[in-house]
Formats: C-alpha cells, sequence, structure tokens
C-alpha cells in the first residue's frame, strides 16, 4: 500500500508540476503577445499621427498651390502685369481666331495703353487683335467697347476691297506705334489671346 501510495503521488506530483509549467508558458506567451500588442498600437497611433499630419500638410500644399496659380500663367502663355497673353502656332480667320481664345477662357487682345500696344507689337507675329467694325461700322473692341485710341499704320484703315472689317498687327515696320492694319475677317493669320491673371484661379 506505501508503495503505491509513493507511486501515486509522485505521479499527482508530476502532473502538478506539468501543470504549473504549461501556465508558466502560457502566461509568458500572453504577456508577450500583450507586449507585442501594445507595440502594434502605439506603432498603429504614431502612422494616424503621422497619417493625419500629411494630410494637414498636402492641403497647406493645395491651398498655397491655388494662391501660387494667381501669380503663374499656364503653359505656353506670357505673363505681363496682370494679363497673359497666347500666341497662336497654326492660321485661322478672326471669327475662329476670336473662338479659340473664347475656349481657351480669354478673348482676342484689347489694347488699352501704349505699353500693351509695344508689348503686342514685340512679340512680332502678323496677328488678329480684338478689334473688329460692328454693323454700324464702328470699331469696336470685342468686349464691346468703342475705339478711342489707335495704333493704325499708315494709310490704314484703308477697307480695300469693301471687305477689310477686322484688325490684324503688322511686324513690318520698326515703329511700334504703327502697327494696325484692316483686313478680310476671313483671311488666315495667327491671333494674340488675353485672359486676366486671376482668372485662372477659377
Amino acid at each position: 500500500v506505501t508503495k503505491a501510495w509513493i507511486n501515486f503521488s509522485a505521479s499527482v506530483f508530476d502532473r502538478k508540476f506539468l501543470i504549473f509549467a504549461i501556465y508558466n508558458n502560457l502566461t509568458k506567451e500572453r504577456d508577450q503577445l500583450q507586449t507585442s500588442y501594445n507595440n502594434l498600437t502605439k506603432e498603429r497611433d504614431k502612422l494616424q499621427t503621422r497619417y493625419y499630419n500629411l494630410i494637414k500638410e498636402r492641403d497647406q500644399l493645395q491651398g498655397s498651390y491655388k494662391n501660387l496659380t494667381h501669380y503663374l500663367c499656364p503653359q505656353s502663355w506670357i505673363k505681363n502685369g496682370s494679363s497673359c497673353y497666347y500666341i497662336s502656332t497654326v492660321l485661322k480667320s478672326w471669327t475662329d481666331s476670336r473662338q479659340d481664345c473664347l475656349d481657351r477662357g480669354g478673348d482676342l487682345v484689347i489694347i488699352n495703353s501704349r505699353e500693351e500696344q509695344a508689348l503686342i507689337k514685340s512679340f512680332s507675329y502678323r496677328a488678329w487683335i480684338g478689334l473688329s467694325e460692328d454693323i454700324k461700322k464702328s470699331w469696336r473692341w470685342v468686349d464691346g467697347s468703342p475705339l478711342t485710341t489707335s495704333y493704325w499704320n499708315s494709310g490704314e484703315p484703308n477697307n480695300m476691297g469693301g471687305t477689310e472689317d477686322c484688325v490684324e498687327i503688322l511686324i513690318v515696320h520698326k515703329d511700334l506705334f504703327l502697327a494696325w492694319n484692316d483686313a478680310s475677317c476671313k483671311d488666315p493669320k495667327h491671333w494674340i489671346c488675353e485672359r486676366l491673371l486671376y482668372s485662372f484661379r477659377k
């Protein structure tokens, strides 16, 4: 009986020891998993913070870009003062030229000053500008305003053939202010568009 009891006690002790060992291992694994979880949570929080910071930076950059476009003209346009100018690379009639400018968000150039006339002449293109005759044979700009100051070439406008109702800028003379010529609106020519700088923000 004593030997059997000893064997039984030893067996119980071994089982308790085994259970205790398993318990300790499980506890260690639990602690390791808890530590890993805590570390992952910290990393997640850091990533979330970085993500939100990047969102803020993106929004700030987008705002800066929108503000910057207030001072820049798109590619292929020339900035001068508060306007952007586009010079065509192909030839079209006055009407088709104007439509191209409208499609680009502008209109054929309106020359408001001697400085602007000098600028347009310096482009060195024989090109349509935004001046034509209305049905009453009065010269008007594309915005409807009447012509008040002109820079006609010598002997112009002459309405040769009775069909010259649109105006081009010439480059044959060095004089910046002897530059305009009336021509048939159907003639294919280069053209110059103008658009206010701030309108590119829209």
